[in-house]
């Protein structure tokens, strides 16, 4: 039972590092996100494209991209302790 709990802890603790660490290595969202994409979805989301509602855009579209990276890498990280356990 405690084993459980600490190994479910120990994952989560290492997804948010995985998350934290890919978070501050990513650049600036202006560089590698396209414009048309932010304004389109700034258009989506708010209905208006405006200053506020483009950083909106890049901070969603942002979030989103460093959320698949992380997945991807602890999805790896996990088969590979799996792998060699």
């Amino acid at each position: 039972m405690a084993r459980t709990i600490v190994l479910k802890i120990s994952k989560l603790i290492f997804f948010i590092v995985i998350f934290l660490v890919v978070g501050k290595c990513m650049g600036d969202p202006y560089i590698y996100i396209n414009h048309d994409i932010a304004s389109s979805l700034a258009q989506f989301l708010s209905g208006d494209v405006n200053a506020e509602s483009l950083y909106d855009a890049y901070f969603y579209i942002d979030v989103a991209s460093v959320i698949v990276i992380t997945v991807a890498i602890y999805n790896a990280g996990l088969f590979i302790y799996k792998k060699f356990r």
